[in-house]
C-alpha cells in the first residue's frame, strides 16, 4: 500500500547512491563539453561553475522543503510522479494515455491507496510538470535528490542558450552577462528544483533565443523553429500566460528589427503604421487562438481579468500573516487593470523591498531588487546625462540599439504588470518573477555599459 511521506521520510538509500553516480556523469560531460569549446569559444569557462550553480540551487531547494517544511509543492509533484509511474505497472496504457495529456475521470479513478495518489490531477498546468519530470524520475530510480539533479540540469540548457547569445551579441560583456543569467540567487534556487518555474524559466529562454535567432539573426532555421514549438508547449502546459507575455514582447521586438532594416526615413514614417497595425491584428489572433486552445480562465480576456481580481483578492487575506501586500482592489476589465499598472510593475520588478523581508529567502530577494533599483535609478541618471549632452534622439538610439534590449524591457514591464497585478504574496511574486530575472538584469547591465562606453571615453557609445 503506497503511503503519505513527508520530510526525510521522503529519501531512501538510493537519495545516496543515485545523486553520486549523476554528479560524476554530469562532471564528466560537462568537463568533455568544456574541454572541446573553450578554445573557440571563451565562454565555455562558465560552462561547469553555472552548470553547477544550478544543481546546488536545486538541491539547496530541496533542502528547505524536506527538513525544513516538512512538505510542499516540490514534495507533492514528486509524489505525483511517483504515483504515475507506479500506474505504469499496473496499466501501461492508461500510463501513456496520462503521459500525453488526458487526465479524463476515468484515467483519475485508477488512483489512490495502492498505487498512490494524483495531487494536482485536476489542474492540467501543474500536473504538466508531473508528466514532465516522469521521466527523470525512471532514469533516478525514484530517488528524489537525483531527480531533483536532473531537472536541474536538464533546465539549465535554457540559460545557457540566453547567456551564449548575449555573448555572441555583447561580447564586451561576457561578466555581467554571466551574473545575471547563470548566477543570480533567486532564479537559482527557485528555477532548479521540482517545480513549474524550472521548466518555464527554461522554456522563455528558448523562446527568446529561438525567436531572435530566426526574426534576427536568421540563423539555423530548422533547429530554432523546432526549438520555438518546444518552449511554447512547455510554456502553454504550464503557465500560458508567460506564453502571451513573451508573444506580444517578441511581435514588438519584430517591429523593431525590420524598422532597423529600412534606411529611408520617409519610407520608415509611411511603413511604420502599417507595420504595428499588422503586428497587432496579427498578434492579438495568436494570442486569442493561444488562449482558446489553453482553455480555463485563459481562454478569453475577460475571464482572465475575472480571475486575476479573485487570485489578487484572495492572497491578502489574514492567513497569508506578513508575506502579503496590497495593491488595491481594481474592476475584472481592461481600464480597471491599467489602472494599478504603476503599482503592478513596482512590485513585480522591485518588492519586497529590504525592509518587507521577513526571512533569509526573502531577505536574498530584496537584496537583488536593492541592486535592481540601484540599476535602474543609475540608467535614468546616465540617460539624463546622455540627454542634455547628445538630445533625446540620440538617448533612444542608446537605450534601444539592439533588439534584445526592446524585448527585456517590454518583456520585463508586461510580464511585472501580470504578476503585480495578480500576486499578493511576496512567496509566490518571488517564485513568479524568476523569468524576467535574466534579461532584465542584463539589459540594466547591457545599457549602463552603453552610457558608460560615452561617459568615460568621450566618445558616443552608438555610432
Amino acid at each position: 500500500m503506497y503511503t503519505f511521506r513527508t520530510g526525510i521520510e521522503l529519501l531512501t538509500i538510493w537519495d545516496v547512491i543515485f545523486p553520486v553516480f549523476y554528479i560524476f556523469l554530469i562532471l564528466v560531460y560537462a568537463y568533455i563539453i568544456r574541454l572541446r569549446k573553450k578554445e573557440k569559444y571563451p565562454e565555455y569557462k562558465y560552462y561547469i561553475p553555472g552548470l553547477f550553480a544550478k544543481i546546488f540551487g536545486g538541491l539547496a531547494f530541496l533542502a528547505v522543503y524536506i527538513f525544513y517544511y516538512g512538505e510542499g509543492d516540490t514534495t507533492h509533484y514528486f509524489q505525483s510522479c511517483e504515483s504515475l509511474l507506479n500506474l505504469a505497472f499496473v496499466d501501461f496504457w492508461k500510463f501513456s494515455s496520462i503521459m500525453l495529456g488526458n487526465l479524463s475521470y476515468e484515467n483519475a479513478s485508477l488512483f489512490g491507496s495502492e498505487i498512490g495518489y494524483a495531487y494536482y490531477y485536476n489542474d492540467p498546468h501543474s500536473y504538466a510538470v508531473v508528466r514532465f519530470t516522469v521521466p527523470f524520475l525512471i532514469l533516478s530510480g525514484k530517488s528524489f535528490v537525483a531527480t531533483t539533479i536532473l531537472v536541474a540540469a536538464f533546465t539549465y540548457s535554457g540559460l545557457w542558450k540566453l547567456f551564449r547569445l548575449l555573448v555572441k551579441i555583447f561580447p564586451d560583456s561576457i561578466k555581467t552577462s554571466a551574473f545575471a543569467v547563470l548566477f543570480i540567487p533567486s532564479t537559482l534556487f527557485w528555477g532548479s528544483g521540482l517545480l513549474k518555474d524550472s521548466y518555464t524559466l527554461m522554456a522563455t529562454c528558448y523562446f527568446f533565443v529561438s525567436f531572435y535567432q530566426l526574426f534576427v539573426l536568421r540563423d539555423q532555421i530548422i533547429k530554432h523553429i523546432l526549438l520555438l514549438l518546444f518552449a511554447s508547449f512547455v510554456l502553454l502546459s504550464i503557465k500560458p500566460y508567460i506564453l502571451f507575455a513573451v508573444l506580444a514582447s517578441v511581435l514588438i521586438t519584430v517591429i523593431h528589427a525590420n524598422m532597423k532594416i529600412i534606411q529611408n526615413r520617409i519610407l520608415k514614417t509611411f511603413l511604420f503604421p502599417i507595420i504595428i497595425v499588422v503586428v497587432f491584428v496579427l498578434g492579438t489572433n495568436i494570442i486569442v487562438t493561444t488562449g482558446q486552445f489553453a482553455g480555463g480562465y485563459y481562454s478569453s480576456i475577460d475571464k482572465m481579468l475575472k480571475q486575476a481580481v479573485e487570485i489578487q483578492q484572495d492572497l491578502t487575506k489574514e492567513y497569508y500573516g506578513g508575506n502579503s501586500f496590497n495593491i488595491g482592489k481594481f474592476d475584472p476589465t481592461i481600464l480597471g487593470a491599467l489602472s494599478k499598472a504603476h503599482l503592478a510593475i513596482m512590485a513585480g520588478l522591485y518588492r519586497p523591498f529590504l525592509w518587507e523581508a521577513r526571512n533569509i529567502a526573502m531577505l536574498v530577494a530584496a537584496l537583488e531588487n536593492f541592486v535592481f533599483l540601484f540599476l535602474t535609478f543609475y540608467v535614468l541618471f546616465l540617460s539624463f546625462f546622455t540627454w542634455r549632452k547628445y538630445g533625446f534622439s540620440y538617448l533612444l538610439k542608446v537605450i534601444l540599439s539592439d533588439s534584445f534590449i526592446v524585448f527585456s524591457l517590454i518583456f520585463s514591464l508586461m510580464f511585472s504588470f501580470f504578476i503585480g497585478l495578480t500576486t499578493a504574496n511576496f512567496g509566490a511574486l518571488v517564485r513568479y518573477k524568476i523569468p524576467l530575472i535574466p534579461f532584465f538584469m542584463a539589459t540594466l547591465f547591457i545599457i549602463t555599459k552603453n552610457f558608460n562606453v560615452e561617459k568615460f571615453s568621450g566618445k558616443k557609445p552608438i555610432e
